[in-house]
């Protein structure tokens, strides 16, 4: 296990050249929301435009749809009926072949039963799949995926039902269990909680330095998952832009730490101090 450090990250951040335009930096395409927690996917948005995609597609339900414009005026937003399968497929359809990677899963509730099974047969795209896109797959032992590229981003709770188990195993084998995931799963798994792991079959494990305890909040996964997606989308691969976006989510929250201390830091102000994170690691 290695230790992922600031020149690593800086040498896989994807460079802007001059003459880039906003679809040449990449187009994401989040699937995320439901009636109850649009927070999640306002938070994953904002961290993904912070992180520099150039163009940001919010898969959402019509309801959420007048919050979470307004909340984030930057993206637009293809906008499916929840109780209509054929338009979810049909929405779905459209928006994944325009994009260059996807988030599913971020606050998206029981929606997970509908609109998982779709987005995963029709996404061959670099796929990032947490919250309730995890508690989907895990509820599915025979569960596969178009995509060849995917990074599934558990806390030990999420990861416990992935494999099966209780979560104090979980936290007792942390790069053991990490290691079976990402076998069993076939797929980049960035195992979150103190000192971050990102293991690919394949790849050497490594373990995050940055952050504290005050990333210990409701929302603070689902910044994370914005920041990883936006990296994807921009191109990096899974286990490349999850390891990297681990470094920069901690860092984010190290620098707000010193200004919030430790108890008051909330997942809203880590977009605030993204960029100085990316600036400091994009530094000689």
């Amino acid at each position: 296990m290695i230790t992922t450090t600031k020149k690593e990250v800086s040498d896989l951040l994807p460079p802007i050249p001059e003459d880039s335009h906003k679809f040449t930096r990449g187009r994401l395409l989040m699937i995320c929301g439901s009636y109850g927690m649009a927070g999640a996917c306002i938070m994953a948005a904002k961290a993904a435009l912070r992180t520099g995609v150039g163009f940001l597609d919010l898969a959402l339900p019509e309801r959420l749809y007048p919050i979470v414009t307004a909340a984030v005026p930057e993206a637009v937003c293809s906008v499916y009926r929840e109780d209509d399968p054929e338009n979810i497929r049909t929405v779905l359809s459209a928006a994944i072949k325009k994009a260059s990677a996807v988030v599913l899963g971020c606050g998206l509730g029981t929606l997970r039963e509908t609109v998982c099974p779709v987005a995963l047969e029709l996404c061959d795209k670099p796929l990032l799949i947490d919250a309730d896109g995890l508690n989907y797959i895990a509820g599915q032992p025979e569960v596969t995926w178009a995509s060849k590229d995917v990074v599934l981003t558990p806390h030990e709770g999420e990861m416990a039902r992935l494999l099966n188990t209780e979560s104090f195993k979980i936290h007792e084998h942390r790069e053991e269990k990490a290691t079976e995931a990402a076998e069993k799963y076939q797929a980049a798994i960035l195992l979150k909680g103190p000192g971050t792991l990102t293991v690919k079959t394949g790849c050497e494990t490594h373990k995050n330095p940055t952050g504290s305890a005050a990333l210990a909040r409701a929302g603070s996964g689902d910044v994370l998952s914005g920041i990883i997606g936006s990296l994807m989308a921009q191109g990096e691969d899974a286990f490349s832009a999850a390891l990297s976006g681990a470094y920069l989510h901690g860092l984010a929250g190290d620098l707000a730490k010193e200004e919030t201390g430790l108890r008051s830091l909330l997942p809203t102000d880590l977009t605030d101090y993204l960029p100085k994170a990316l600036k400091i690691a994009e530094e000689p």
